[in-house]
């Protein structure tokens, strides 16, 4: 998208969370993170090298660039070479220590609306073959169109099922984590990643906003673990800290709240 494509989206469209004279300071911090991006860049190119470094691609430079959106402004959050998110690459480093402990290795992966860095990775990583499933075509290249809450997919068939930043955009969960623990084989793990709102125990259903880049249909709370729980699989939470030192953490650009969940099939 062109610079000003962007802003006719955000800065100059009267329904954005980033409407320029409805939405101030959030049209503010739209326009820093882009003057902070360029700024970096430019300091990247004059002076290479840095104490950043993306574990997926093997990017190294002063700071991963902010992610920039009507809804967020994430800054140090996206890997300029490969596109990946702090999610992605804490997601990348647990999956990589799970296949260097993994004997034999899983075969089978299915991933729902993975993003092409995390696909790459899988393959260089030497996992099975990763399946890409999506609701659409979407932006990353699908092997089969299909919707989570009735997958068409064969009973015990995966070993592994990826679903990262999917769970919040569906209203129906509980079909979709009926579907996950239906598809996987015994012994096989689901590696789930969905946003928590800071301070909330309670997650909930939301009303879709049209006018929001990330369209949640819930709003997740501290709760997520007890909500994934299920007779068929053990749930297991972790945080960066399961997988990283601090200074690992600042070197990957990890954010603290950044989590994931690690469903066992019984």
């Amino acid at each position: 998208m062109s610079v000003w494509s962007f802003a006719r989206a955000t800065l100059l469209n009267r329904d954005s969370p980033a409407c320029a004279w409805k939405q101030p300071g959030q049209a503010a911090r739209l326009v820093l993170g882009a003057a902070r991006n360029a700024l970096t860049t430019a300091q990247e190119r004059a002076l290479p090298g840095g104490a950043r470094e993306c574990p997926i691609c093997g990017w190294r430079g002063r700071r991963f660039r902010t992610f920039l959106s009507a809804d967020e402004v994430l800054p140090d959050c996206v890997c300029p070479a490969c596109r990946s998110f702090d999610r992605h690459r804490l997601i990348a480093i647990a999956l990589r220590r799970e296949l260097d402990a993994s004997r034999p290795r899983p075969a089978v992966l299915l991933a729902f609306a993975q993003s092409g860095c995390l696909q790459d990775f899988l393959a260089r990583e030497g996992a099975g073959r990763c399946f890409r499933a999506d609701f659409g075509r979407g932006p990353f290249g699908v092997d089969f169109v299909t919707d989570l809450r009735e997958a068409g997919v064969a009973g015990n068939s995966v070993d592994w099922l990826l679903c990262s930043h999917v769970l919040e955009h569906i209203a129906e969960l509980h079909p979709c984590l009926t579907e996950m623990a239906r598809m996987l084989r015994p012994g096989g793990m689901a590696w789930i990643q969905i946003p928590v709102e800071p301070g909330i125990a309670t997650s909930r259903r939301i009303a879709v906003d049209p006018h929001h880049d990330h369209a949640h249909a819930w709003q997740f709370g501290t709760d997520v673990a007890e909500l994934l729980r299920r007779p068929e699989w053990d749930v297991e939470e972790r945080d960066w800290s399961a997988v990283l030192d601090p200074a690992q953490a600042r070197r990957y650009g990890i954010a603290p709240d950044e989590r994931y969940w690690r469903l066992v099939r019984l």
